[in-house]
């Protein structure tokens, strides 16, 4: 027993010791990424489109005694930080404080204060335009229902692109202060996450009341001044202020994987594994949609998705010049996901060639394969 607890005791020594090194590499890399900011300040701001791809490889790399899942998220802490030092610019979301946009935002652009919300994707996205934002990070596909027709109209409607699509699974959690659900009196929630979770409170005994709030952030607030208090919220915002998980995973029908899209005034360069979305309405005419894939296949293009929707009549892109329907005959407007990036060879003519067969087409951008 002496000899364990004595090499016990060893072992968290090295352990202190390896902290201090994490410690001074941490720092290391901020001082670098602020100096990378200092020397593009004058730049236009652009995203370093290769920090997805380095975190894989580093997890790739590991031994293994760190759990994959844990060091991904340490990761990507870690390079979100250090993104707010070299990038400190503004980004638009849409929903709430401490909503699931917020959270995706965070994890890609650090606890920065520059993050605005957005009740919209057309607001997020007329924040770019106006050049309050530098970026917007819009609800882009989920993994129930594909691509978002909502926001590919807005996209439609707009002159930016995408440039990077990030990947988050919605959940929510019931925190409080001490992780003990037998202390939760009552809840804190807004009336969207109410609903999300009703059958979830309607089973709880002794049920507890439930107050409705503005913001999931000021749920988690409330919590921590409420010894009985609790909140409903995702757990990157309760944790930060000191909530611990009660109840993991509240939602009725368990969490969503959702992308959500980056966008910018200026398009993506090129990192050598990309992926191009567009948007195309045919001829009213048989076979048109086979002439126009034929496009793709002809020049060895590999299509990863391509989805149909319905548009209502009338229907307009921010191009006035082009209409999506006519009259009172619905049309189908179609979404393409191709290999590769907007500025390749193939792409160029393969598009360019759509562009003369389609009644309506665009490129929504070129981003690094998710």
């Amino acid at each position: 027993m002496a000899d364990a607890k004595r090499e016990a005791d060893e072992l968290r020594q090295e352990m202190a010791k390896l902290d201090a090194q994490l410690l001074v590499a941490l720092d290391k890399r901020a001082r670098a990424a602020r100096r990378i900011g200092e020397l593009r300040r004058d730049q236009p701001s652009s995203l370093p489109l290769t920090d997805h791809a380095a975190i894989r490889a580093l997890v790739a790399r590991s031994s293994g005694d760190m759990p994959q899942d844990a060091l991904r998220d340490i990761l990507r802490d870690v390079f979100a930080a250090c993104l707010a030092l070299e990038l400190p610019v503004k980004v638009a979301y849409v929903g709430p404080e401490g909503g699931p946009g917020h959270a995706a935002t965070g994890a890609r652009f650090g606890r920065s204060p520059g993050l605005v919300p957005a009740e919209s994707t057309a607001a997020a996205l007329d924040e770019v335009s106006r050049r309050r934002t530098e970026f917007a990070v819009v609800p882009f596909e989920t993994a129930a229902e594909g691509p978002m027709q909502s926001t590919i109209l807005a996209l439609l409607a707009s002159d930016l692109r995408v440039i990077e699509l990030l990947e988050s699974k919605f959940e929510l959690d019931l925190m409080n202060r001490t992780g003990n659900f037998g202390d939760v009196e009552k809840i804190y929630a807004t009336a969207a996450d109410h609903a999300l979770c009703e059958r979830f409170l309607a089973g709880l005994t002794p049920r507890p009341s439930v107050l409705d709030v503005k913001t999931p952030l000021m749920a988690c607030q409330l919590a921590v001044e409420d010894h009985g208090g609790a909140a409903i919220a995702s757990e990157t915002f309760g944790a930060q202020l000191g909530l611990e998980v009660a109840r993991r995973n509240v939602l009725d029908k368990g969490g969503d994987r959702v992308r959500y899209a980056v966008v910018g005034a200026r398009p993506s360069a090129r990192t050598g594994d990309d992926v191009t979305s567009v948007v195309f309405s045919v001829q009213d005419a048989p076979g048109s949609l086979l002439d126009v894939l034929k496009v793709f296949a002809e020049r060895g293009i590999n299509l990863t998705n391509i989805l149909s929707h319905p548009v209502a009549p009338g229907s307009t892109t921010g191009d006035r010049t082009q209409t999506l329907t006519t009259g009172e005959t619905w049309n189908y407007l179609f979404y393409v996901e191709t290999a590769g990036h907007f500025t390749d060879r193939p792409l160029v003519m393969a598009f360019e060639e759509m562009k003369r067969m389609t009644r309506f087409f665009k490129v929504l951008g070129s981003y690094p394969r998710p």
